[in-house]
């Protein structure tokens, strides 16, 4: 397994796991959640599609890895920049995963050069999960975590990374996880009018117990019930 870093930048490069985990290791706590938090709520002032998350699509965890702003000083981009020589402005995340979306093309999306320089961001190369390793579902070997983004950002089995002048241009930044005012529809939409949704506000998900529960020590396992849209 490696990644592979190129794109708008002298050096290219390819990462094994063993490269990575040599890099300083830093663990983030972050709450990730789906953009499409409440569109149960939604739906019942008016329809909107997708699955119909209530506001658990959400989990918080502390993650373990390197920072994307070590990682890309590997191929000469030094922290806190905005731009490289040769014009890179984004930092495209590239999965392993296939999706029908992408017409069998793989899952993809990007955030700001400045961002993943930022080590205040804490953007992660991530390959721990609440102090082990990361599991196949949450995206190992390797994936990224955007703390403050929408979940859709925080790529999970991470196959590249490719800096890029102009965002993104696959389906989940371009045509989907953009908000539009009620004047439009599915009808009259135009995608291009619309900067994709990076920062979200967190939905609070409460859970209560009641006095005549008791949790055993140890590991805990919670689940929600989710309504689908047919």
């Amino acid at each position: 397994y490696s990644v592979s870093i190129s794109g708008l930048v002298n050096k290219h490069i390819q990462l094994s796991m063993d490269d990575i985990r040599m890099l300083p290791k830093y663990n983030v706590t972050a709450t990730l959640q789906c953009a499409g938090n409440k569109r149960t709520a939604m739906s019942k002032v008016r329809k909107v599609r997708g699955v119909g998350w209530d506001v658990s699509a959400l989990g918080n965890a502390t993650w373990g890895g390197a920072k994307l702003s070590d990682v890309l000083e590997l191929v000469g981009i030094h922290k806190l920049s905005s731009v490289t020589s040769l014009g890179g402005k984004h930092v495209e995340f590239v999965s392993v995963d296939r999706c029908k979306e992408e017409k069998g093309g793989p899952y993809k999306a990007s955030i700001p050069l400045k961002q993943a320089t930022d080590p205040d961001a804490d953007v992660l190369l991530a390959y721990e999960m609440n102090g082990e390793t990361i599991n196949r579902d949450h995206g190992y070997p390797l994936r990224v975590v955007v703390p403050g983004v929408i979940g859709a950002r925080s790529v999970k089995w991470l196959d590249s990374i490719n800096i890029i002048k102009e965002e993104c241009q696959g389906f989940f930044m371009q045509k989907d996880y953009k908000m539009f005012p009620p004047t439009v529809d599915w009808d009259n939409i135009n995608w291009s009018t619309r900067r994709p949704q990076m920062d979200f506000p967190v939905q609070s998900a409460i859970c209560t117990l009641e006095d005549v529960d008791v949790i055993k020590e140890g590991k805990v396992r919670i689940t929600s019930m989710i309504e689908r849209d047919v």
